[in-house]
Protein backbone atom coordinates (compact mmCIF):
# COMPACT_ATOMS: atom_id res chain seq x y z
CA UNK A 1 0.00 0.00 0.00
CA UNK A 2 1.74 3.41 -0.93
CA UNK A 3 1.22 6.74 0.76
CA UNK A 4 -0.18 9.15 -0.35
CA UNK A 5 1.18 13.12 0.23
CA UNK A 6 -1.31 16.37 0.57
CA UNK A 7 -0.41 19.57 -0.58
CA UNK A 8 -0.59 22.36 1.27
CA UNK A 9 -3.34 23.74 -1.79
CA UNK A 10 -4.99 19.92 -1.08
CA UNK A 11 -4.68 20.65 2.66
CA UNK A 12 -6.80 23.50 2.66
CA UNK A 13 -9.72 22.23 0.58
CA UNK A 14 -9.89 18.80 2.65
CA UNK A 15 -10.32 21.24 5.84
CA UNK A 16 -12.87 23.14 3.79
CA UNK A 17 -14.77 20.34 2.67
CA UNK A 18 -14.58 18.95 6.46
CA UNK A 19 -15.80 21.91 7.52
CA UNK A 20 -13.18 22.80 10.48
CA UNK A 21 -9.45 23.13 11.39
CA UNK A 22 -7.05 22.20 13.94
CA UNK A 23 -9.74 21.34 16.48
CA UNK A 24 -10.05 18.66 18.89
CA UNK A 25 -13.52 17.02 18.66
CA UNK A 26 -14.36 14.49 16.80
CA UNK A 27 -16.43 16.40 14.73
CA UNK A 28 -14.04 18.59 13.38
CA UNK A 29 -10.38 17.50 14.13
CA UNK A 30 -7.31 18.43 12.30
CA UNK A 31 -6.32 16.93 8.75
CA UNK A 32 -2.99 16.03 9.24
CA UNK A 33 -0.61 14.85 6.79
CA UNK A 34 0.44 11.54 7.71
CA UNK A 35 -3.17 11.03 7.57
CA UNK A 36 -3.52 10.15 11.55
CA UNK A 37 -6.10 12.66 11.89
CA UNK A 38 -8.54 13.36 9.16
CA UNK A 39 -12.63 13.49 9.45
CA UNK A 40 -13.64 11.27 6.83
CA UNK A 41 -17.25 12.53 5.56
CA UNK A 42 -17.40 11.47 2.34
CA UNK A 43 -19.03 12.88 -0.76
CA UNK A 44 -21.20 12.06 -3.67
CA UNK A 45 -18.84 10.64 -5.93
CA UNK A 46 -16.69 8.89 -3.45
CA UNK A 47 -19.37 7.22 -2.19
CA UNK A 48 -20.52 6.03 -5.74
CA UNK A 49 -17.03 4.15 -6.12
CA UNK A 50 -16.76 3.10 -2.91
CA UNK A 51 -16.92 -0.85 -2.22
CA UNK A 52 -17.72 -3.10 1.04
CA UNK A 53 -13.98 -4.05 2.15
CA UNK A 54 -13.32 -6.16 5.43
CA UNK A 55 -10.40 -5.11 7.14
CA UNK A 56 -8.42 -6.37 10.62
CA UNK A 57 -5.47 -5.51 12.14
CA UNK A 58 -3.96 -2.58 14.97
CA UNK A 59 -5.67 0.85 15.38
CA UNK A 60 -2.89 3.05 15.16
CA UNK A 61 -4.64 6.30 15.37
CA UNK A 62 -7.59 8.76 15.44
CA UNK A 63 -9.59 11.47 14.24
CA UNK A 64 -11.31 8.32 12.19
CA UNK A 65 -10.32 5.49 13.28
CA UNK A 66 -7.46 3.80 11.64
CA UNK A 67 -6.50 0.63 10.81
CA UNK A 68 -3.83 -0.96 8.20
CA UNK A 69 -3.34 2.87 6.74
CA UNK A 70 -7.02 3.41 6.13
CA UNK A 71 -8.98 6.34 7.40
CA UNK A 72 -12.56 5.35 8.66
CA UNK A 73 -15.56 7.07 9.77
CA UNK A 74 -17.18 5.20 12.86
CA UNK A 75 -19.61 8.12 13.01
CA UNK A 76 -22.62 5.75 12.00
CA UNK A 77 -20.92 2.16 12.92
CA UNK A 78 -22.08 -0.08 15.53
CA UNK A 79 -18.72 -0.64 17.50
CA UNK A 80 -18.63 -3.69 19.59
CA UNK A 81 -15.54 -4.66 21.37
CA UNK A 82 -15.64 -7.78 24.18
CA UNK A 83 -19.13 -7.83 23.64
CA UNK A 84 -19.97 -4.29 24.75
CA UNK A 85 -21.36 -1.99 22.72
CA UNK A 86 -18.85 1.18 22.55
CA UNK A 87 -18.26 4.64 21.21
CA UNK A 88 -14.95 6.05 19.31
CA UNK A 89 -13.35 7.66 22.20
CA UNK A 90 -13.40 4.48 24.10
CA UNK A 91 -11.00 3.14 21.74
CA UNK A 92 -7.32 2.84 22.16
CA UNK A 93 -4.24 2.92 19.88
CA UNK A 94 -2.94 -0.85 20.08
CA UNK A 95 -6.35 -2.69 20.04
CA UNK A 96 -6.34 -5.52 17.41
CA UNK A 97 -10.01 -4.75 15.77
CA UNK A 98 -11.91 -5.67 12.77
CA UNK A 99 -13.72 -3.10 10.50
CA UNK A 100 -16.42 -3.99 8.01
CA UNK A 101 -17.03 -0.44 6.16
CA UNK A 102 -16.95 0.99 2.65
CA UNK A 103 -13.56 1.77 0.88
CA UNK A 104 -13.75 5.00 -0.93
CA UNK A 105 -11.94 5.11 -4.29
CA UNK A 106 -8.72 6.81 -2.92
CA UNK A 107 -8.02 3.61 -1.02
CA UNK A 108 -7.50 5.94 1.89
CA UNK A 109 -10.52 6.47 3.58
CA UNK A 110 -14.11 4.97 3.85
CA UNK A 111 -17.06 5.09 6.22
CA UNK A 112 -17.29 2.07 9.07
CA UNK A 113 -20.79 0.50 9.29
CA UNK A 114 -19.55 -2.39 11.86
CA UNK A 115 -16.16 -2.35 13.72
CA UNK A 116 -15.51 -5.15 16.22
CA UNK A 117 -12.73 -5.69 18.43
CA UNK A 118 -11.46 -8.12 21.23
CA UNK A 119 -8.98 -8.66 23.82
CA UNK A 120 -7.45 -11.91 23.95
CA UNK A 121 -7.19 -11.97 27.59
CA UNK A 122 -7.94 -10.67 30.86
CA UNK A 123 -6.83 -11.58 33.66
CA UNK A 124 -4.93 -11.80 36.69
CA UNK A 125 -0.93 -12.10 36.37
CA UNK A 126 0.61 -14.78 38.57
CA UNK A 127 4.16 -14.36 37.50
CA UNK A 128 6.46 -11.03 35.56
CA UNK A 129 9.85 -11.80 34.30
CA UNK A 130 11.26 -9.02 33.45
CA UNK A 131 14.66 -9.35 32.34
CA UNK A 132 13.55 -11.99 29.63
CA UNK A 133 10.29 -9.60 28.99
CA UNK A 134 7.29 -11.90 29.93
CA UNK A 135 4.13 -12.46 31.57
CA UNK A 136 2.16 -14.93 32.87
CA UNK A 137 -1.51 -15.00 33.00
CA UNK A 138 -4.05 -17.46 32.41
CA UNK A 139 -2.05 -19.90 31.44
CA UNK A 140 -1.02 -17.47 29.02
CA UNK A 141 2.30 -16.31 28.68
CA UNK A 142 2.68 -12.53 27.67
CA UNK A 143 5.47 -11.31 25.46
CA UNK A 144 6.55 -8.24 25.82
CA UNK A 145 8.54 -6.29 23.09
CA UNK A 146 9.91 -2.48 22.69
CA UNK A 147 6.55 -2.05 20.47
CA UNK A 148 3.61 -2.96 22.73
CA UNK A 149 1.19 0.12 23.91
CA UNK A 150 0.59 0.76 27.63
CA UNK A 151 -2.58 2.10 29.82
CA UNK A 152 -2.07 5.88 30.51
CA UNK A 153 0.75 6.72 32.75
CA UNK A 154 1.80 2.47 32.66
CA UNK A 155 4.95 1.24 32.35
CA UNK A 156 6.44 -2.62 32.29
CA UNK A 157 7.84 -2.10 35.34
CA UNK A 158 4.91 -1.13 37.41
CA UNK A 159 3.40 -4.02 36.50
CA UNK A 160 2.85 -6.73 39.52
CA UNK A 161 1.61 -10.17 40.19
CA UNK A 162 -2.18 -10.01 41.29
CA UNK A 163 -2.37 -7.39 38.89
CA UNK A 164 -6.04 -7.65 36.47
CA UNK A 165 -4.80 -6.40 33.02
CA UNK A 166 -6.43 -6.59 29.00
CA UNK A 167 -3.98 -7.64 26.51
CA UNK A 168 -4.60 -7.44 22.76
CA UNK A 169 -1.81 -9.19 20.64
CA UNK A 170 -0.90 -11.60 18.37
CA UNK A 171 0.46 -14.85 18.70
CA UNK A 172 3.72 -16.24 17.49
CA UNK A 173 4.90 -19.95 16.58
CA UNK A 174 5.66 -20.47 19.67
CA UNK A 175 2.37 -20.12 21.02
CA UNK A 176 3.40 -16.34 22.82
CA UNK A 177 1.08 -13.81 23.14
CA UNK A 178 3.11 -10.63 22.12
CA UNK A 179 1.28 -7.67 23.37
CA UNK A 180 0.51 -4.69 21.28
CA UNK A 181 -1.31 -3.39 24.00
CA UNK A 182 -1.81 -4.06 27.31
CA UNK A 183 -4.02 -1.51 30.31
CA UNK A 184 -4.99 -2.46 33.98
CA UNK A 185 -8.77 -3.68 34.27
CA UNK A 186 -10.37 -2.65 37.54
CA UNK A 187 -13.19 -5.07 37.48
CA UNK A 188 -12.11 -8.96 38.57
CA UNK A 189 -16.12 -9.82 37.89
CA UNK A 190 -15.48 -11.89 35.07
CA UNK A 191 -11.84 -12.96 33.26
CA UNK A 192 -11.74 -13.90 29.65
CA UNK A 193 -9.97 -16.25 27.07
CA UNK A 194 -9.81 -15.89 23.29
CA UNK A 195 -8.75 -18.01 21.03
CA UNK A 196 -8.67 -21.59 18.88
CA UNK A 197 -10.15 -24.19 20.34
CA UNK A 198 -8.16 -27.67 20.27
CA UNK A 199 -8.46 -30.84 22.03
CA UNK A 200 -12.13 -30.76 22.09
CA UNK A 201 -13.74 -33.54 24.23
CA UNK A 202 -17.30 -33.29 24.29
CA UNK A 203 -17.84 -36.17 26.79
CA UNK A 204 -15.79 -33.99 29.22
CA UNK A 205 -16.69 -30.87 27.86
CA UNK A 206 -13.43 -29.35 28.09
CA UNK A 207 -11.07 -27.78 24.89
CA UNK A 208 -7.80 -25.88 24.80
CA UNK A 209 -7.13 -22.07 23.98
CA UNK A 210 -3.51 -22.02 23.34
CA UNK A 211 -2.99 -24.56 25.68
CA UNK A 212 -5.36 -23.48 28.32
CA UNK A 213 -7.76 -26.07 29.69
CA UNK A 214 -11.28 -24.60 29.87
CA UNK A 215 -14.45 -26.40 31.19
CA UNK A 216 -17.44 -25.37 29.61
CA UNK A 217 -20.04 -27.79 31.47
CA UNK A 218 -21.44 -24.75 33.29
CA UNK A 219 -22.16 -22.70 29.94
CA UNK A 220 -24.00 -21.66 27.16
CA UNK A 221 -23.52 -22.81 23.42
CA UNK A 222 -27.02 -20.97 22.23
CA UNK A 223 -25.12 -17.87 20.58
CA UNK A 224 -22.82 -20.25 18.24
CA UNK A 225 -24.08 -21.43 14.84
CA UNK A 226 -25.69 -24.36 15.16
CA UNK A 227 -24.89 -23.96 18.84
CA UNK A 228 -21.92 -26.84 18.57
CA UNK A 229 -18.19 -26.39 19.12
CA UNK A 230 -15.61 -27.94 16.97
CA UNK A 231 -11.58 -27.79 16.63
CA UNK A 232 -10.57 -24.51 14.72
CA UNK A 233 -13.44 -22.76 15.77
CA UNK A 234 -11.84 -19.38 17.35
CA UNK A 235 -13.83 -18.63 20.14
CA UNK A 236 -14.18 -15.73 23.29
CA UNK A 237 -15.09 -17.02 26.90
CA UNK A 238 -15.81 -15.64 29.91
CA UNK A 239 -15.46 -17.11 33.52
CA UNK A 240 -13.22 -18.23 36.32
CA UNK A 241 -9.39 -19.15 36.91
CA UNK A 242 -8.66 -21.87 39.81
CA UNK A 243 -4.86 -21.78 38.63
CA UNK A 244 -5.11 -24.30 36.11
CA UNK A 245 -8.31 -24.54 34.71
CA UNK A 246 -10.83 -21.79 33.22
CA UNK A 247 -14.48 -22.31 33.80
CA UNK A 248 -16.56 -20.42 31.50
CA UNK A 249 -19.53 -19.35 32.22
CA UNK A 250 -22.57 -17.83 30.05
CA UNK A 251 -22.60 -17.59 26.78
CA UNK A 252 -19.68 -18.61 24.84
CA UNK A 253 -18.90 -16.81 21.50
CA UNK A 254 -17.57 -17.12 18.17
CA UNK A 255 -15.07 -14.66 18.12
CA UNK A 256 -15.25 -11.51 16.27
CA UNK A 257 -11.75 -11.83 14.67
CA UNK A 258 -11.84 -15.33 13.21
CA UNK A 259 -12.81 -15.90 9.95
CA UNK A 260 -14.07 -19.42 9.77
CA UNK A 261 -17.72 -20.71 10.83
CA UNK A 262 -18.73 -17.27 10.27
CA UNK A 263 -21.64 -16.58 7.42
CA UNK A 264 -21.12 -13.39 7.27
CA UNK A 265 -18.44 -13.08 4.38
CA UNK A 266 -19.19 -13.48 0.59
CA UNK A 267 -16.86 -15.22 -1.84
CA UNK A 268 -15.52 -12.49 -3.75
CA UNK A 269 -15.11 -10.36 0.09
CA UNK A 270 -12.03 -8.10 -0.13
CA UNK A 271 -10.53 -9.13 2.89
CA UNK A 272 -7.25 -6.78 4.36
CA UNK A 273 -5.70 -8.91 7.25
CA UNK A 274 -2.32 -7.62 9.07
CA UNK A 275 -0.15 -9.05 11.85
CA UNK A 276 2.25 -11.16 12.47
CA UNK A 277 3.44 -14.20 10.79
CA UNK A 278 3.86 -17.59 12.24
CA UNK A 279 3.74 -21.28 11.91
CA UNK A 280 5.72 -20.14 8.15
CA UNK A 281 5.59 -22.83 5.40
CA UNK A 282 7.83 -21.41 2.72
CA UNK A 283 5.82 -20.74 -0.15
CA UNK A 284 2.66 -22.12 0.98
CA UNK A 285 1.10 -20.36 3.71
CA UNK A 286 1.42 -19.01 7.13
CA UNK A 287 -1.00 -18.04 10.14
CA UNK A 288 -1.83 -14.44 11.43
CA UNK A 289 -3.46 -14.65 15.04
CA UNK A 290 -5.58 -18.24 13.90
CA UNK A 291 -6.35 -17.35 9.83
CA UNK A 292 -4.18 -19.23 7.76
CA UNK A 293 -2.66 -17.32 4.80
CA UNK A 294 -2.40 -19.46 1.17
CA UNK A 295 0.72 -18.10 -1.06
CA UNK A 296 0.30 -19.02 -4.94
CA UNK A 297 1.94 -17.86 -8.05
CA UNK A 298 -0.29 -15.25 -8.21
CA UNK A 299 0.40 -13.97 -5.09
CA UNK A 300 2.21 -10.55 -5.14
CA UNK A 301 4.78 -8.95 -2.79
CA UNK A 302 5.31 -5.61 -1.75
CA UNK A 303 8.19 -4.02 -0.35
CA UNK A 304 10.10 -7.14 -0.28
CA UNK A 305 10.03 -10.88 -1.35
CA UNK A 306 8.51 -14.01 -0.43
CA UNK A 307 12.30 -15.02 0.70
CA UNK A 308 11.93 -12.04 2.78
CA UNK A 309 8.96 -13.96 4.83
CA UNK A 310 9.86 -15.68 8.22
CA UNK A 311 7.94 -15.68 11.63
CA UNK A 312 7.75 -12.72 13.16
CA UNK A 313 7.89 -10.44 10.41
CA UNK A 314 4.73 -8.15 10.37
CA UNK A 315 3.12 -7.99 7.29
CA UNK A 316 -0.45 -6.85 5.75
CA UNK A 317 -2.32 -9.18 3.34
CA UNK A 318 -4.94 -8.34 0.82
CA UNK A 319 -7.06 -11.34 -0.67
CA UNK A 320 -10.38 -13.23 -0.59
CA UNK A 321 -11.58 -16.25 1.45
CA UNK A 322 -11.29 -19.62 -0.19
CA UNK A 323 -14.23 -22.50 0.05
CA UNK A 324 -12.40 -23.90 3.60
CA UNK A 325 -12.11 -19.67 4.65
CA UNK A 326 -8.50 -19.63 4.50
CA UNK A 327 -7.20 -16.64 3.13
CA UNK A 328 -5.96 -16.21 -0.43
CA UNK A 329 -3.39 -13.72 -0.66
CA UNK A 330 -3.48 -11.39 -3.91
CA UNK A 331 -0.98 -9.10 -2.34
CA UNK A 332 1.57 -9.35 0.39
CA UNK A 333 3.22 -5.88 2.19
CA UNK A 334 5.59 -6.84 4.46
CA UNK A 335 6.32 -4.35 7.04
CA UNK A 336 10.05 -4.27 8.83
CA UNK A 337 10.13 -4.57 12.73
CA UNK A 338 12.21 -0.70 14.22
CA UNK A 339 15.60 -1.03 15.09
CA UNK A 340 16.57 2.54 14.83
CA UNK A 341 15.01 4.14 18.93
CA UNK A 342 15.43 7.64 19.11
CA UNK A 343 14.30 9.70 21.82
CA UNK A 344 15.38 13.51 22.04
CA UNK A 345 13.53 16.46 21.24
CA UNK A 346 11.89 17.72 17.89
CA UNK A 347 14.37 19.89 15.70
CA UNK A 348 12.08 20.77 13.00
CA UNK A 349 8.91 19.00 11.41
CA UNK A 350 7.96 19.90 8.02
CA UNK A 351 4.12 18.99 6.79
CA UNK A 352 4.89 18.84 3.26
CA UNK A 353 7.78 16.38 2.79
CA UNK A 354 5.81 14.67 6.33
CA UNK A 355 9.37 14.39 7.87
CA UNK A 356 10.51 15.40 11.26
CA UNK A 357 13.82 15.76 12.79
CA UNK A 358 15.05 14.20 16.05
CA UNK A 359 18.83 14.60 17.12
CA UNK A 360 19.43 15.40 13.88
CA UNK A 361 18.11 12.43 12.07
CA UNK A 362 15.68 13.03 9.93
CA UNK A 363 12.30 9.82 9.43
CA UNK A 364 9.92 10.07 7.34
CA UNK A 365 5.83 9.54 8.22
CA UNK A 366 3.73 7.30 6.54
CA UNK A 367 -0.04 5.59 6.54
CA UNK A 368 1.82 2.98 8.72
CA UNK A 369 3.19 5.31 10.93
CA UNK A 370 1.60 5.13 15.04
CA UNK A 371 1.23 8.46 17.21
CA UNK A 372 0.79 8.17 21.04
CA UNK A 373 0.70 10.92 23.25
CA UNK A 374 1.78 9.94 26.96
CA UNK A 375 2.31 13.67 27.39
CA UNK A 376 -0.06 15.50 29.59
CA UNK A 377 -1.71 16.85 26.90
CA UNK A 378 -2.86 13.08 25.80
CA UNK A 379 -4.03 14.95 22.82
CA UNK A 380 -6.26 12.00 21.16
CA UNK A 381 -6.37 12.92 17.53
CA UNK A 382 -2.49 13.40 18.05
CA UNK A 383 -0.64 13.41 14.56
CA UNK A 384 2.30 15.54 12.85
CA UNK A 385 0.92 19.12 12.62
CA UNK A 386 0.44 18.41 16.34
CA UNK A 387 4.05 18.46 16.84
CA UNK A 388 6.12 21.53 17.79
CA UNK A 389 9.54 22.50 17.81
CA UNK A 390 11.28 20.76 21.52
CA UNK A 391 9.03 18.70 22.08
CA UNK A 392 10.52 15.54 24.01
CA UNK A 393 10.04 12.59 21.23
CA UNK A 394 10.42 8.63 21.53
CA UNK A 395 10.79 7.88 17.64
CA UNK A 396 11.10 4.21 16.77
CA UNK A 397 11.69 3.14 13.16
CA UNK A 398 13.93 1.38 10.28
CA UNK A 399 15.72 2.34 7.83
CA UNK A 400 15.59 1.65 3.60
CA UNK A 401 18.97 1.34 2.29
CA UNK A 402 20.18 3.52 -0.73
CA UNK A 403 19.90 2.32 -4.09
CA UNK A 404 21.00 3.64 -7.67
CA UNK A 405 18.51 6.36 -7.62
CA UNK A 406 17.22 6.97 -4.04
CA UNK A 407 18.85 7.94 -0.89
CA UNK A 408 18.86 6.16 2.14
CA UNK A 409 15.92 6.52 4.51
CA UNK A 410 14.48 6.40 7.83
CA UNK A 411 10.89 5.44 8.48
CA UNK A 412 9.33 6.20 11.75
CA UNK A 413 6.91 3.20 12.75
CA UNK A 414 6.05 4.69 15.99
CA UNK A 415 6.08 8.24 17.19
CA UNK A 416 5.86 8.75 21.02
CA UNK A 417 5.57 12.63 22.77
CA UNK A 418 6.25 12.46 26.34
CA UNK A 419 6.29 15.54 28.97
CA UNK A 420 9.57 17.51 29.10
CA UNK A 421 12.52 15.98 30.57
CA UNK A 422 10.63 12.04 30.79
CA UNK A 423 13.80 10.61 29.96
CA UNK A 424 16.05 12.76 32.35
CA UNK A 425 17.75 15.72 31.52
CA UNK A 426 19.61 14.45 29.10
CA UNK A 427 17.19 14.62 25.91
CA UNK A 428 20.14 14.32 23.46
CA UNK A 429 20.60 10.55 24.13
CA UNK A 430 20.23 8.55 21.57
CA UNK A 431 19.60 4.27 21.15
CA UNK A 432 20.55 2.16 18.04
CA UNK A 433 19.70 -1.59 17.55
CA UNK A 434 20.86 -3.48 14.76
CA UNK A 435 23.35 -5.39 13.28
CA UNK A 436 27.48 -4.46 13.61
CA UNK A 437 28.00 -3.33 9.86
CA UNK A 438 31.39 -2.13 10.08
CA UNK A 439 33.97 -2.11 12.08
CA UNK A 440 36.63 0.81 12.69
CA UNK A 441 39.82 1.48 14.55
CA UNK A 442 37.65 2.79 17.86
CA UNK A 443 34.31 2.62 16.06
CA UNK A 444 31.10 0.62 14.82
CA UNK A 445 28.69 1.05 12.17
CA UNK A 446 24.89 0.29 12.83
CA UNK A 447 21.91 1.05 10.66
CA UNK A 448 24.21 3.15 8.59
CA UNK A 449 25.45 5.41 12.09
CA UNK A 450 29.19 5.13 12.99
CA UNK A 451 29.17 5.43 16.51
CA UNK A 452 32.41 6.17 18.53
CA UNK A 453 33.82 4.26 21.07
CA UNK A 454 36.03 5.06 23.98
CA UNK A 455 37.48 3.63 26.75
CA UNK A 456 34.67 4.36 28.91
CA UNK A 457 32.61 2.89 27.14
CA UNK A 458 30.67 -0.04 28.70
CA UNK A 459 30.63 -3.35 26.65
CA UNK A 460 28.47 -5.98 27.75
CA UNK A 461 30.43 -9.73 27.81
CA UNK A 462 33.61 -8.31 26.78
CA UNK A 463 36.66 -7.22 29.06
CA UNK A 464 38.53 -4.70 27.11
CA UNK A 465 37.43 -2.57 23.53
CA UNK A 466 39.86 -4.66 21.71
CA UNK A 467 38.27 -7.89 22.21
CA UNK A 468 34.85 -6.21 21.24
CA UNK A 469 36.43 -4.81 17.99
CA UNK A 470 37.58 -8.32 16.82
CA UNK A 471 34.27 -9.70 17.44
CA UNK A 472 31.88 -7.18 16.72
CA UNK A 473 31.36 -7.70 12.95
CA UNK A 474 27.44 -9.14 12.74
CA UNK A 475 26.93 -8.84 16.32
CA UNK A 476 23.17 -7.94 16.71
CA UNK A 477 23.25 -5.24 19.60
CA UNK A 478 21.78 -1.73 21.41
CA UNK A 479 24.04 1.10 22.17
CA UNK A 480 23.30 3.72 24.10
CA UNK A 481 25.38 6.89 23.10
CA UNK A 482 24.96 10.91 23.30
CA UNK A 483 25.24 12.87 20.01
CA UNK A 484 27.88 16.24 20.69
CA UNK A 485 28.93 18.33 17.91
CA UNK A 486 27.90 16.21 15.24
CA UNK A 487 30.00 12.81 16.42
CA UNK A 488 27.82 10.42 17.80
CA UNK A 489 30.03 8.49 20.73
CA UNK A 490 28.77 4.96 22.80
CA UNK A 491 28.02 5.00 26.73
CA UNK A 492 26.87 1.32 26.36
CA UNK A 493 26.78 -1.50 24.17
CA UNK A 494 24.55 -4.40 24.78
CA UNK A 495 24.47 -7.63 23.03
CA UNK A 496 20.25 -8.01 21.63
CA UNK A 497 18.64 -10.92 22.59
CA UNK A 498 15.94 -9.35 20.68
CA UNK A 499 12.96 -10.03 22.90
CA UNK A 500 12.25 -7.36 25.49
CA UNK A 501 13.50 -3.44 25.05
CA UNK A 502 12.74 -1.90 28.63
CA UNK A 503 11.85 1.80 28.45
CA UNK A 504 10.27 1.71 31.89
CA UNK A 505 13.18 3.90 33.73
CA UNK A 506 13.16 6.53 31.17
CA UNK A 507 9.24 6.78 31.07
CA UNK A 508 8.92 7.45 34.39
CA UNK A 509 9.11 10.09 36.99
CA UNK A 510 9.76 9.44 41.32
CA UNK A 511 6.55 8.53 41.51
CA UNK A 512 6.73 5.39 38.98
CA UNK A 513 4.17 7.34 36.02
CA UNK A 514 4.52 10.06 32.95
CA UNK A 515 4.12 13.02 34.09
Amino acid sequence: MKYTKFSPLMISLLLAACGGGSGGSSDSPAVGNNGSSSSITGNSSSAAAAKTTVTQGMVTGFGSVIVNGVHYDVDDADINVDGKALVESDLKVGQIVRITGRLNADGKTGKAMKLEGESQLVGPITSIDLTSGTLVALGQTIQLTADTFYDDGLTAAQLKVGDIIEVSSYTNSDGLLVATRIDWEDDDDAFQLSGEISALDTTAKTFLLNGTVVNYSNASLSALRGATLENGLKLRVVGDFDGTTFFARGNLHASHLGFKHHDDFDDDQEITLSGTVANLVPGVSFTINGTTVLITNRTEFDDGVAANLVDGIQVEVEGQLDANQNLVAEEIELKYRAKISNKGLLESVDLTTNTLVVNGMTFEVNEDTSFNDRSSAKVRFFDLADLATGDTLHVRGYKIAATATTAERNIASRVERHNPHAFGNNDWKLEFEGVVEAVGVDSITVEGQVIQLTSQTRIEGFTTLELFLAAALGLDVEVKAITQNGVTTALKVELDDDRYDDDSDDDQDDDGRDD
